[in-house]
């Protein structure tokens, strides 16, 4: 009996715990720090992320700027970044330039 309520136990704290927006089932939280969202006009414009999720139901993104401006698209119209070194930054500047061109 006891054997069974510990798999219980376990499997409900594995399945709720992917029920939180910005986290992985691990618990890691993704920070984003910035993002690049394609406009209808073709520009891209890029924003300082306050927050942001992703809608399970869609292909979907929702950020939320610093300003408190809120964009929400399909994924492919947004890229969330998170630059961590310089090298990271050199390659980021390489891949907006050809994001820029979809």
């Amino acid at each position: 009996m006891k054997k069974l309520a510990i798999a219980a136990l376990l499997l409900t704290t594995f399945t709720l715990s992917g029920c939180a927006g910005n986290k992985d089932i691990w618990g890691t939280e993704y920070e984003f720090k910035e993002a690049e969202i394609k406009m209808m006009d073709g520009t891209v414009k890029k924003v300082k992320v306050k927050e942001w999720s992703r809608d399970d139901q869609a292909n979907n993104i929702r950020v939320t700027t610093t300003d408190g401006t809120l964009y929400y698209s399909g994924s492919e119209n947004i890229m969330l970044i998170n630059e961590k070194n310089e090298a990271t930054t050199q390659k980021s500047a390489k891949s907006s330039e050809s994001a820029k061109n979809y």
